[in-house]
């Protein structure tokens, strides 16, 4: 039997198929998905041949519900509603995972990784090995559990970039990380948040992610004084990145969350302001941390799902993904 489903194809197209349904090996359990984001990288992915595998379903943000499971597996049962950490199938013995780091296990990030090496979320079925799944409580809903991926991303970015009680953060990129990091940001009581995206349209969104727009050319701000002390780095601009650079104070932090071809990371200004540079990788136990503060309402995110769609209309939702049409859009499988 077969299933449509969202495909990078071998050519580095992403076109909707009909694929085989999954085949449940006994040491996995298979998923109905309720509902999965498209995130950002996905638009790009036929560009990031490092994560993404040609002739694999798309889709790495994703919920829904355990309907079978294998033969060797005891710890699940069919029914039990799961957010799916589509990087969770560590080995367990590598140096990574034992030195509390398995963000870098190979075997999690990039043989297994769902939606991005083996077959994902953007497809009415799903199978998983146990460590992609977490059990969410009740009172997280199906849209937020949605969300728990990107939040857990945004989440190690904030971490760290240390203690922000009192400091002046600046968030590059008000994509749905950036609007993440401001509101997981604001938990951290810092003086001020500001937040520079040049799309009108998600620029909106400051003011409930409790920051203060910044123009997207900063040069007048830099000239009257303006100086930041963190900069989150969400959108892999190279302009952004430029700018945050100007206007770190002496001794800031700069957390790249976002990735692009030119990161402009400009060395003699590293130098003189004794800047320190941190990349900020998926996450480690920052997933299960995400689902609490999404299900005790600490973090929203209702307000930035812009659509939710059938699948038949996913190709639709990743052509406004890239025109900067929308801010979110979540994909309903089933």
């Amino acid at each position: 039997m077969t299933m449509p489903a969202v495909v990078l194809t071998a050519h580095g197209r992403i076109a909707l198929q009909d694929r085989p349904r999954p085949t449940l090996r006994p040491d996995q359990v298979l998923v109905e998905v309720d509902l999965c984001g498209i995130c950002g990288s996905d638009l790009h992915a036929s560009r990031l041949p490092q994560v993404y595998r040609g002739d694999c379903i798309l889709g790495h943000e994703s919920t829904g519900r355990v309907v079978a499971v294998g033969d060797n597996v005891a710890e699940w049962a069919a029914g039990e509603r799961v957010a799916v950490n589509p990087n969770g199938n560590v080995d367990g013995s590598c140096v990574y995972c034992r030195s509390g780091r398995p963000n870098f296990c190979r075997q999690a990030t990039l043989e297994t990784a769902l939606g991005l090496q083996a077959d994902g979320a953007l497809a009415p079925l799903m199978a998983a090995f146990p460590g992609h799944l977490r059990r969410i409580p009740d009172e997280l809903g199906t849209l937020e559990a949605a969300w728990v991926e990107p939040t857990a991303t945004a989440l190690r970015a904030v971490e760290l970039a240390g203690d922000l009680a009192g400091r002046t953060v600046l968030v590059t990129g008000g994509g749905p990380i950036g609007q993440l990091a401001c509101r997981l940001a604001h938990l951290k009581s810092p003086a001020q948040i500001l937040l520079m995206e040049p799309a009108g349209q998600r620029a909106e969104f400051a003011t409930d992610s409790h920051a203060v727009s910044l123009a997207a050319d900063a040069a007048e701000d830099y000239a009257r004084g303006l100086e930041v002390d963190v900069v989150l780095e969400c959108s892999g601009s190279a302009a952004a990145t430029s700018t945050a650079l100007k206007l770190l104070a002496p001794g800031g932090i700069l957390v790249v969350v976002g990735a692009g071809p030119d990161p402009a990371l400009d060395s003699a200004t590293i130098l003189l302001k004794e800047i320190t540079v941190r990349g900020s990788y998926i996450y480690t136990d920052e997933f299960d941390r995400a689902i609490h503060l999404l299900a005790t309402q600490q973090v929203t995110v209702a307000d930035l799902t812009t659509v939710i769609s059938p699948l038949p209309d996913a190709l639709t939702a990743f052509d406004a993904l890239r025109a900067g049409r929308i801010m979110k859009a979540l994909i309903a499988p089933t």
